[in-house]
């Protein structure tokens, strides 16, 4: 449950909500399209649950809570981080589903998300759980920009819930921190 929430306000600025809902509209295989990208997402989750359930068993409860800190107050920074957003679609509307696989996957590695799902799963060793509301969390994040396109996330009202969801993980961040060093209870 708590990787959801947290890969659910992760993922508030809908970044990869735009880049899924340009891919379709760009690719005639809409299918396959979503069936790629949701499958790169859950196959980058179980290398970190892994990772995380890994982690659980040689490393102390303290430093999982640490990592866990890290990842959510990291989350938060990319949210009010405003790049420049992608121009173009990952893999052309022509590129063949190998290539846009490829693609999605090494896109994903190392993404937010995926940091909250490891970090989350080496305090409880329960990897495949945390793999699993990563993935709820990321659609549900994503649902709004599939449904009303790109264009939402210029409305001040989703930007509105980013700055909201960074304060969240930001204060999450900071309490769970703060608790790994004994600080607080």
């Amino acid at each position: 449950m708590l990787a959801l929430v947290a890969v659910l306000l992760a993922n508030a600025d809908g970044r990869s909500g735009i880049v899924l809902s340009r891919l379709v509209s760009a690719r005639g295989d809409r299918r396959v399209t979503v069936a790629i990208a949701f499958g790169a997402f859950l196959s980058n989750a179980l290398v970190a649950a892994l990772a995380g359930a890994i982690a659980n068993r040689m490393i102390g409860q303290g430093v999982a809570a640490l990592l866990v800190a890290l990842a959510m107050l990291s989350a938060a920074a990319a949210l009010l981080w405003r790049g420049k957003p992608d121009a173009e679609p990952v893999a052309g509307g022509d590129a063949p589903p190998v290539l846009l696989a490829g693609q999605l996957l090494a896109r994903q590695f190392g993404d937010r998300s995926h940091f909250l799902i490891g970090s989350l799963a080496a305090t409880s060793g329960a990897g495949q759980w945390a793999a699993a509301g990563g993935l709820v969390g990321w659609t549900l994040a994503m649902l709004p920009f599939l449904a009303f396109g790109p264009a939402l996330a210029e409305r001040r009202a989703a930007r509105i819930l980013c700055w909201s969801s960074a304060l969240v993980l930001a204060i999450w961040g900071i309490r769970t921190g703060l608790g790994a060093f004994g600080l607080i209870g």
